[in-house]
């Protein structure tokens, strides 16, 4: 049985080593069988597939299902192809190389057809062209939207601004903030052409207001003149979180995303006003809160390697706010988030983990990370971010490498993880940039600034988790 099993692996192309690694772990499967997620993100052979720098390896003993709305079906491994999510279950042969005893390709995520909501982040060119139904292009949710004579348009600015303090009117009104609903199949070259389109007013104000009415204020505190940021409840402080006290450190990440922040800030209901804080936390993340605060990690900042990755990271949680993530997920989980209270959060303490204080304030999401649809949404509006103001949006997805090279298990970084695995952020945001910009021409774009060095240098060494 072996001899065969080798004589027709070796006639497929496979090495009589690899056969034999790959039955030898079979045989231990049982008891060490491991997983592994993400985008497909290249092909290195017929047998060997790619999620990154990881090369998931077929034999002729693997299982490759699909996976839909009707259930489990076999797959033809031939059809497998950049784009596909999929799930293999095996064994690591070593650091890069992964034996898939079984494979699961999810097909649903790679279904043609896109529809879809967003909040305009950027004024529309083609505004006037929209309306009146002439051919024209829309940048959508880190999309580009072609439209034509058959897109079904519901595309009326004064319509969609009734009821709002300020009554637009004519089409040259301001339209970035705004609500558009979208449907569309996507072409070879990462465009979608656009099917419907519908206009709607920008989000209700309460969509941008903390929970429980809590403030995120700036302070000392009274006895070490330390300064901190406190959640406040009125007048009581439910919770303190240390800034870095180096101002040159906080005065880069602060001017850098000043000038990233997206049009669509100006076209909100309730005025955003953007903050950005370093925060002592050797956790390598970052969060945003729902009024636009954002809590930049000393962990994160030791671990990025240039401007271009903070900026991308910026830009992402910055698209969480604009999107309204927050109060999406509310609404999407609201019976699981019955008897959540502040009640129980230490007044006035250091806080010690911030996801599990932000889990008690009812806001988790924001440090441990929302709904993979949400993050996906923040990942793709975060490289149109980043490619709008000149950098090189490969280093988006070169961040994720840093994590998993830093950690073995790629699980460990809240940031990058979504709860599943930082490889399935890095390889979103490689597919993404293959389909969206298969010209690429990212070599002359802005990777690092003296400015970041400088900011590096004043951080100094700091502890990373």
């Amino acid at each position: 049985m072996l001899k065969t099993f080798l004589r027709r692996a070796v006639a497929c192309g496979f090495t009589p080593a690899l056969c034999l690694a790959c039955l030898a772990v079979t045989e231990t499967a049982a008891v060490t069988k491991m997983k592994l997620r993400g985008y497909m993100t290249g092909r290195a052979d017929t047998n060997t597939l790619l999620i990154l720098e990881d090369r998931i390896e077929l034999t002729p003993a693997s299982r490759v299902q699909s996976k839909d709305a009707a259930g489990e079906h076999p797959f033809n491994p031939e059809e497998l192809s950049p784009g596909m999510l999929v799930e293999a279950e095996g064994q690591w042969l070593d650091k890069h190389r992964f034996f898939a005893e079984k494979l699961m390709v999810e097909l649903r995520e790679d279904d043609k057809k896109i529809h879809g909501s967003a909040y305009l982040q950027e004024e529309p060119a083609d505004t006037a062209k929209i309306a009146t139904g002439e051919a024209s292009e829309l940048k959508l949710d880190g999309y580009w939207l072609n439209l034509d004579n058959t897109t079904k348009r519901a595309w009326n600015p004064a319509k969609a601004g009734e009821g709002l303090a300020t009554k637009i009117s004519g089409q040259n009104a301001a339209l970035a903030g705004y609500h558009v609903k979208y449907s569309g199949t996507r072409r070879k070259d990462g465009r979608i052409e656009a099917e419907e389109l519908e206009l709607g007013p920008p989000a209700p104000a309460d969509d941008y207001k903390m929970p429980h009415n809590l403030e995120v204020l700036r302070a000392k505190d009274a006895q070490t003149r330390i300064e901190v940021l406190e959640f406040r409840q009125g007048n009581k402080v439910h919770g303190r979180m240390k800034l870095l006290a180096e101002r040159s450190v906080q005065e880069y990440v602060s001017l850098l995303g000043d000038s990233l922040i997206p049009a669509g800030a100006k076209g909100t209901r309730r005025p955003i006003e953007f903050r950005f804080f370093v925060v002592e936390d050797p956790e390598i993340n970052a969060g945003s809160l729902p009024d636009g605060t954002l809590l930049i990690n000393t962990g994160l900042l030791g671990a990025l390697e240039n401007e271009a990755q903070l900026a991308f990271v910026l830009s992402h949680e910055m698209a969480h706010v604009l999107q309204v993530h927050y109060r999406r997920e509310v609404e999407e989980t609201r019976g699981s988030r019955i008897g959540l209270t502040i009640a129980g959060v230490a007044a006035g303490a250091f806080i010690g983990n911030a996801g599990v204080f932000m889990a008690q304030i009812g806001i988790a999401s924001v440090m441990n990370g929302h709904q993979r649809d949400l993050e996906n949404q923040a990942d793709r509006l975060g490289l149109q971010n980043v490619i709008e103001h000149g950098y090189d949006p490969r280093e988006a997805p070169n961040f994720s490498r840093i994590i998993i090279n830093r950690y073995g298990n790629r699980t460990t970084s809240k940031l990058w993880s979504n709860h599943e695995s930082s490889v399935i952020r890095g390889s979103f945001l490689t597919v993404h940039l293959m389909r969206e910009y298969p010209e690429g021409h990212w070599d002359g774009a802005k990777k690092n600034t003296s400015a970041f060095q400088t900011m590096k240098d004043d951080l100094g060494p700091v502890k990373i988790m």
